[in-house]
């Protein structure tokens, strides 16, 4: 160990031992058996894509020039990340775009370095576009107009804009995907998972009331069927075994005619449209079909372990062997029937699953629960009276099916089949005369080209006033809509004769087709969840430009993607937003990129980009007049605006989009007191 290893272990401190050892753990990660990392190894382990732009940073951490990084270049490196001043940072950044290093950014190093800063990013602009990007840059950057930049000139840019500085900053380690330590004095204090605790229990009762009723009367209703269940064998004298089976037989008769009212979509969407619809959960229709999934199953189990329980309470060596018990059970109709419905049962409610359907196999989910219609028939011969339970529902769901049935008879002619970026493959088809939807409605999609039995919902992203078309917008993720995508990269010739030939089932309602209802919408969609938003807008836009009254007063429009050439399905739709006089000073739109790393030169690019946009108006990614933001948005800022923005005005939110992002979404409209409604379908 020399003198200057000493050195910078005493400069780290003892408190800081825990991020040596992280530091090192990371190094022997990259650097492998021989102990030192190379520049392929320094690429592979940091993930960057552009091999200059590695070079680049290696070339900044091997400060020898010997072509390997040793393990304290490394901490020294990483320390200045870890703990290093702001400015110490920032001169890391200055250092990497002055490829010469002789203290100064000329323009060419300036181009060639943000070149490969868009390349490492995976965004892709014209050459003309990154010469113009460059120079607006420079010329901000270069005050005294010496046609170099100094480090105090880059340091000056950088700090007109502290928002970006502060995110710099803050996520410098992530360049070597180093962990970040809580500090101590940011720690959730005790006694915060309560207040937590009550306070979402309050916001979910203000924003999803009818949905808890609806599940307080649920619970309730099937305690009170399991209660009667056990009373009615108490009274005739059973064993508890006996008696708990009877309590769950009494719950599944409840289930198996409810399951049936969350699948009634032309009722739940006639339903939506009435005067009463605002005050019935609606939008739960699917949570509430699993949930009932559920419980029906858990209740299927109970149920045949309490005859288990009860038969095995019998079984006698010397009067009734397990053998003749069971041997007389199955061969009874209650028996055999009831082996039969668990084994359905067990199959359907397996593959309905979520890590099925996750994993792109949503045939296996498809073909698996059309077994439903075996299994109400099985109950019905299980337990001769269920069909007092379900011959409402039944008959409301046998109507319904005739109705699909007959639209599904119907074909449509798909017109064209485009397979855009990320995926995503965009249907245009003639409108059927019977079709008749609202803005931001679903349809289901049946081509026999892929599968004869399969029907898949995607959101129409055309506007009703279209009156000859249907747009589908169609994300590949599972076997059928990567087919549908493989088939629209196919050349036109190449093409079956019959892949013009599609079905339509619809349109069903859904939350977003409440916009219209709501004075100040706040539209967020995350990739291709900005379908149904696609509809409304570009319904919004036909209104307006015909003066149909409104009582919308201001319209957000967020979209967010990790791709920048997925901004391309709906760019056109935006900037004619823009640009109409009707629709200009009513919506605001915000872009979102977000799979960019959280990194040192993300900052400096995205000054760039903003330095860009004030120069010419526009967007270096989309062309459009909002600027697109290369980070993930701060939700508490966002709707803090648009509550000081409409102080007394009641806002909701419209999301579509994975999950996980609806948790913290419907957390963060709750702290402003807007409306929450997702997507669902």
């Amino acid at each position: 160990m020399t003198k200057n290893d000493t050195g910078t272990i005493v400069k780290l401190g003892r408190d800081a031992i825990s991020q040596l050892r992280d530091i090192e753990t990371r190094f022997k990660v990259i650097a492998g058996e021989d102990g030192k990392i190379d520049q392929a190894e320094l690429q592979a382990g940091l993930g960057l894509h552009d091999a200059d732009y590695a070079a680049r940073i290696f070339s900044l951490i091997d400060r020898d020039g010997s072509g390997t990084v040793t393990l304290w270049e490394f901490i020294d490196f990483a320390q200045i990340l870890l703990t290093g001043s702001p400015d110490e940072k920032l001169r890391i950044v200055f250092d990497l775009h002055d490829l010469n290093g002789d203290g100064t950014i000329d323009q060419a190093e300036l181009t060639h370095i943000l070149d490969r800063s868009l390349n490492e990013h995976h965004l892709d602009i014209p050459p003309q576009k990154l010469e113009a990007l460059s120079e607006a840059m420079f010329q901000k950057v270069d005050a005294d107009g010496s046609k170099s930049i100094t480090f105090g000139e880059f340091k000056a840019c950088i700090d007109a804009h502290p928002a970006l500085k502060d995110q710099m900053v803050a996520n410098s380690a992530t360049w070597l995907r180093l962990p970040e330590r809580i500090e101590r004095d940011r720690r959730r204090p005790h006694g915060r998972l309560l207040h937590n605790l009550t306070e979402g229990v309050t916001r979910l009762w203000e924003n999803e009331r009818p949905w808890l009723v609806l599940l307080v009367l649920y619970f309730a209703a099937n305690a009170w069927m399991f209660r009667s269940g056990i009373l009615a064998e108490i009274q005739l004298g059973s064993d508890l075994f006996t008696q708990i089976a009877q309590g769950a037989a009494a719950c599944l008769k409840l289930n198996g005619a409810i399951i049936l009212i969350a699948m009634l979509r032309h009722s739940l969407t006639f339903l939506r449209h009435t005067w009463f619809g605002p005050f019935l959960p609606l939008d739960h229709a699917i949570a509430f079909h699993k949930i009932v999934g559920h419980v029906t199953f858990l209740c299927a189990v109970i149920h045949v372990g309490g005859y288990i329980g009860a038969y095995e309470s019998i079984i006698d060596p010397d009067f009734f062997t397990r053998d003749v018990v069971y041997g007389e059970l199955f061969k009874s109709r209650v028996g055999w029937t009831g082996l039969t419905l668990i084994g359905l049962f067990l199959v359907m409610w397996i593959f309905s699953l979520r890590f099925v359907r996750d994993k792109g196999l949503f045939d296996l989910f498809y073909i698996t629960h059309q077994l439903y219609w075996l299994w109400f028939a099985f109950f019905l011969l299980h337990v001769p009276g269920f069909w007092m339970w379900v011959v409402g529902p039944g008959a409301l769901y046998l109507i319904e099916r005739g109705i699909r049935l007959v639209h599904g008879l119907k074909t449509t002619d798909l017109q064209q089949a485009d397979a855009l970026s990320s995926n995503v493959t965009r249907l245009r088809m003639t409108r059927p005369d019977w079709f008749h939807y609202q803005p931001g409605e679903y349809v289901f999609l049946k081509h026999p080209m892929i599968s004869s039995f399969e029907w898949h919902p995607f959101t129409a992203t055309s506007n009703p006033e279209e009156t000859e078309m249907l747009e589908l917008h169609v994300r590949g993720v599972g076997n059928w809509t990567h087919k549908l995508h493989d088939m629209a990269q196919q050349p036109i010739p190449e093409r079956p004769a019959a892949w013009p030939r599609v079905y339509l089932d619809g349109p069903y309602g859904s939350p977003a087709s409440d916009i219209f209802d709501s004075k100040i919408p706040v539209l967020i969609g995350a990739g291709i969840g900005v379908t149904p938003f696609a509809s409304i807008l570009r319904s919004i836009l036909h209104q307006r430009q015909q003066g149909a009254a409104s009582q919308m007063q201001r319209i957000y429009f967020i979209w967010m993607n990790r791709d920048q050439k997925a901004f391309e399905w709906f760019v056109d739709l935006m900037a004619q937003l823009e640009e109409d006089p009707a629709t200009r000073d009513v919506i605001e739109i915000q872009v979102y990129l977000t799979g960019l790393r959280a990194e040192l030169t993300s900052a400096s690019l995205t000054v760039a980009m903003e330095v860009y946009h004030q120069e010419t108006g526009r967007d270096l990614l989309t062309g459009l007049h909002a600027p697109t933001r290369l980070s993930r948005p701060d939700w508490q800022s966002v709707f803090k605006s648009i509550r000081q923005a409409h102080p007394d005005q009641a806002v909701d939110v419209f999301y579509c989009g994975p999950e996980g992002l609806s948790r913290v979404l419907s957390r963060e409209a709750g702290r402003f007191d807007f409306g929450y409604k997702k997507e669902n379908f």
